[in-house]
């Protein structure tokens, strides 16, 4: 494996707050194959307050995506209307309504937000495995998802059965060939027990979010460990870790961007991978970090929150301090471009 595809895989799964396909009904009754369309289908392209991206670089919309809860969409409001929501925001966090936010609010809100999220995966995935499995024995088998795959790339009923009983014509495009061979590898690695190219619920669930299957975690993390370990101890220290981010780089913008990336990555080694400061990082460390419901990320990410914007340095966030620098979580008009969808895990 690649140190690049390490990367991939090891940045997939920091504390989290789940990007979740719009509009779908989670009680909805089973629905016919054509009309799943690819949003529900396919795999999370990217997974709302990672601190990192699936493609490797730092997740630039991480806080925004923790702190403002249910308004994504806030970057496509007016000025107006999203410092109006932001104010709001504030006020719901501000649970003893003194007017500040201490490390103790913002750090529950952050909890609540990740496992609202994480709780909303688990209800998605339901919904879109009895999508697949209409016969209801409990199983989707990869031929299935294959046909739902090509009808949710628009070919037709019709053209996608006759393709999968004779395979004698190639309908594929490269892209949708290239999709299907990183989809496979996902699902071999959720094929668990039995190995029997078919998923049951808790499998299918490991396919879409491998962040929350602790097997899928822990064998990213040895990958993780086996790539980057370059003096073979079973550890990681920083140099290491940094190493990887140089490599990955190259193509990830302007060098002051690469040299931001790197500065985030030895900050993430030293404040929120080595707990014990000892200048490396064990496998359980690694573990400890990638999993989405540590409680320490909140505690992290709330004392982080707190030192960027406590302007007067009395150890809480005053509403002024806030808009202040509501910069971090109301991008400019100017340069706000719409997300691309990243590289698959």
């Amino acid at each position: 494996m690649s140190k690049l595809m390490t990367v991939t895989l090891f940045t997939l799964v920091q504390v989290t707050v789940y990007c979740r396909p719009k509009n779908l009904n989670v009680v909805e009754q089973s629905i016919s194959p054509e009309q799943i369309n690819a949003e529900k289908l396919l795999p999370p392209d990217h997974v709302d307050a990672l601190k990192f991206e699936k493609d490797g670089h730092i997740n630039k919309d991480y806080r925004k995506e923790i702190f403002l809860g249910n308004h994504e969409e806030i970057d496509d409001d007016p000025i107006e209307i999203a410092e109006a929501k932001l104010v709001d925001i504030f006020h719901k966090i501000d649970m003893d309504a003194d007017g500040y936010l201490s490390e103790n609010e913002l750090e529950l809100w952050i909890l609540d937000k990740i496992n609202a999220h994480m709780d909303e995966a688990v209800e998605e995935n339901d919904a879109v495995f009895k999508h697949l499995d209409p016969d209801g024995d409990g199983f989707v088998e990869w031929k299935e998802y294959y046909k739902h795959f090509l009808l949710a790339k628009g070919h037709g009923l019709k053209e996608t059965e006759k393709y999968l009983e004779d395979y004698d014509t190639d309908i594929l495009k490269e892209d949708e060939r290239d999709q299907l061979v990183r989809y496979k590898f996902k699902w071999t690695d959720a094929d668990i027990d039995p190995i029997d190219n078919k998923l049951d619920k808790k499998e299918f669930f490991s396919f879409r979010h491998p962040e929350q299957s602790p097997q899928l975690v822990e064998n990213m993390i040895m990958s993780i460990i086996n790539s980057l370990d370059e003096d073979k101890d079973g550890n990681l220290t920083l140099k290491e870790f940094m190493t990887n981010s140089d490599e990955m780089m190259q193509d990830a913008g302007s060098e002051k961007e690469r040299e931001e990336e790197r500065e985030v990555r030895k900050r993430e080694f030293v404040s929120a991978i080595d707990k014990n400061s000892d200048g490396i990082a064990t496998k359980q460390e690694l573990i400890d970090y990638m999993n989405p419901r540590n409680p320490q990320q909140s505690k992290q990410e709330a004392n982080n929150l707190v030192s960027l914007m406590d302007d007067n340095k009395d150890g809480k966030l005053s509403l002024k301090e806030i808009k202040n620098h509501k910069d971090v979580f109301i991008s400019s008009k100017i340069v706000n471009v719409k997300k691309v969808l990243h590289d698959e895990f």
